[in-house]
């Protein structure tokens, strides 16, 4: 009997520590945190600071089953709190609607995810990143296209991601290095919480690819340590960043696994193959749900254009306005062209250029530039400088020796993701963990140095590598076998005909629940929770961001009235036009499918232009 209780124990904790976290995630989206919490977590920094000082370092010094429950409770806690913030205020921005609904590329990622779905192909600028675009494809089918839901699920994969990178910090150089990490990784994502924007999947590859790579240095597992470089392969190419970190810690690996010998030809093998695998897989996605003229990373040309004449991603444009009217593909092969011609023209330009992109990223407070506190961002540079000296003074131990390489290898791609097309890191995501664990490291060397013991003190019971393995190639199968399979699965809706009122025009679209936002007056309910949205709120949010956004989108919006919806639609007949539905109240379907509306677009030429289809009758077919 006694047996039987322990294997109960054995098997009940890891549920309850896994499974009592995510309801309680799933309770602050679910009921209405006030927004002056929410919105401190997700644009403060000193009360976060000193919340996850107070609250994470005693939560996560705790070991065993209650120390996970209680660590990884507060986690998802603090990424929830972001999302929340977005859903009880409507606010809008380049990358967000209302509160909810996708603009800008995040409505080009959601709108290329419903294509997938629908069917089964991406358009040539959907197919620049295909990862992404495959798995929110993915994700949107498993929650019937709820758009909140799946929100929720990528924003929770985040926080466990990043959980697991924080413990294996922890594991190695205390839980003050392990609580300084999370911390850094949350100011990072915070911004991109509650939008359908790449970086959405491209830190948490990196973060596990991260925390597994940790482990197999530390614990000398060659197998655990290419798995991580894999995971990192598929992160980069679900957003493109620092690149050539991928060779740099092949030849780490190469030299630290050597043994007797000179160098190491299992791990120099095994790591090529690993980072050229994660390429084709990518690769064969684009072949299978993208564009048949399409061309991944195409938009680097932007950049290498930028880099070589001077100027940002833009500067092509400036210069070619012509590019304007040419497909992705047609004009990524016409700028390749000029940077090359600019290149021989002038040899010297990308030397140059180059060393402005170093000058910027190292000597002008960027690395930490995502937190808005000139002496906050100063500081995690002092503590990641020290971090370095160390790692370069312990060079034989292999996680020092690692830190030392990683950053080499980020530093060595910073010319071609440059500070002034990275918005704030923003193109550092999937290297990111590495970057957050540089002042982690810092901070246990002042308080060794100090002889602080307790927050060096490393976790005496380790945790099993299994989960770690298996949770990691779980993250690598999913995010190559959910698209295929969804392709597999997608099926061109079949459409009747509808015959429509003379001045009206017959549109085809879905919709689903969690995908629409419903504009009320203010006196019907006392504060803005989603799917509900005071109108007074909606236009506040409109105006305070009305730089970020197309001008004829805002002055269209603004003048929505009460009772109205809004949804960010496909239109199923023709993939060209629309893009937002505004139905009536009254007029909105209590269940979900497929539905054909007749309706016109607005009167406004600019917001004709931008889609806006008012919906005149509906019937769901």
């Amino acid at each position: 009997m006694t047996t039987v209780i322990k294997l109960l124990r054995r098997s009940l904790y890891p549920v309850i520590s896994i499974t009592v976290p995510l309801l309680l995630y799933a309770l602050v989206l679910i009921f209405r945190v006030p927004t002056e919490i929410s919105f401190t977590a997700k644009n403060g920094l000193t009360p976060v600071l000193i919340a996850i000082a107070l609250l994470f370092y005693p939560a996560y010094r705790l070991s065993g089953w209650i120390g996970t429950l209680l660590s990884l409770s507060l986690t998802l806690i603090l990424f929830a709190l972001p999302i929340s913030a977005l859903w009880n205020s409507g606010i809008s921005n380049g990358f967000i609607i209302g509160g909810l609904l996708p603009t800008g590329d995040a409505g080009g990622y959601y709108w290329e995810a419903r294509r997938v779905l629908e069917f089964g192909n991406m358009s040539a600028w959907g197919s620049r990143r295909p990862l992404f675009s495959g798995v929110l494809a993915s994700l949107l089918g498993l929650t019937q296209q709820n758009l909140q839901l799946t929100l929720a699920i990528l924003v929770a994969i985040a926080a466990i991601s990043c959980f697991l990178a924080a413990r294996e910090v922890q594991r190695s150089h205390g839980t003050a290095a392990g609580v300084v990490a999370i911390a850094v990784l949350f100011l990072f994502y915070r911004r991109f919480i509650g939008y359908t924007l790449t970086e959405s999947l491209g830190l948490p590859l990196g973060a596990v690819g991260f925390a597994i790579l940790w482990r197999g240095a530390r614990q000398r597992q060659i197998s655990y340590c290419l798995v991580g470089i894999l995971l990192l392969s598929l992160a980069l190419n679900a957003r493109a960043g620092a690149f050539f970190i991928l060779p740099a810690l092949i030849l780490w690996g190469t030299w630290s696994f050597r043994g007797v010998d000179r160098f190491s030809w299992r791990f120099l093998l095994g790591g090529a193959s690993v980072v050229l695998l994660g390429f084709i897989l990518n690769s064969i996605l684009l072949k299978v749900i993208g564009s048949a003229d399409s061309m991944a990373f195409s938009n680097f040309s932007y950049t290498l254009y930028g880099l070589i004449v001077g100027g940002d991603w833009t500067q092509v444009l400036q210069d070619h306005p012509e590019l304007n009217s040419m497909s992705d593909t047609e004009a990524a092969q016409k700028i390749y062209a000029l940077a090359f011609e600019s290149l021989r023209a002038n040899p010297f330009a990308l030397v140059r250029g180059s060393l402005r992109a170093w000058e910027e990223f190292l000597f002008k407070d960027y690395v930490f530039s995502f937190i808005p506190d000139l002496k906050t961002n100063f500081f995690l540079q002092i503590l990641s400088a020290i971090a370095l000296l160390n790692s370069f003074r312990c060079w034989r131990e292999p996680n020092a020796s690692l830190m030392v390489v990683a950053t080499l290898g980020i530093l060595a791609s910073v010319p071609c993701v440059p500070p002034w097309d990275a918005d704030a890191m923003r193109a550092y995501a999937a290297t990111m963990p590495f970057l957050a664990t540089l002042p982690a490291l810092g901070i246990e060397f002042i308080a060794k140095n100090l002889e602080l013991h307790q927050p060096v003190t490393v976790p005496t019971k380790e945790s099993s590598s299994q989960y770690l393995l298996v949770v990691s190639l779980i993250c690598a199968g999913f995010v190559f076998l959910a698209p295929m399979t969804t392709k597999v699965l997608s099926r061109p809706p079949q459409l009747d005909e509808l015959s429509c009122p003379v001045g009206t025009k017959a549109i085809h679209l879905r919709i689903n629940s969690g995908s629409s936002i419903n504009l009320v007056a203010d006196n019907s309910i006392r504060k803005t929770h989603m799917p509900n949205v005071r109108l007074t709120d909606f236009r506040d949010g409109l105006l305070k961001t009305s730089h970020n956004i197309d001008p004829d989108v805002v002055k269209e919006l603004t003048s929505l009235s009460a009772a109205t919806n809004l949804i960010s639609m496909m239109n199923l007949s023709d993939l060209t036009q629309p893009n937002w539905l505004i139905i009536d109240n009254l007029m909105m379907p209590k269940n979900t499918g497929i539905f054909a509306v007749c309706g016109s677009l607005a009167n406004h030429p600019g917001a004709s232009q931008q889609g806006f289809f008012y919906a005149k009758s509906i019937k769901r077919i």
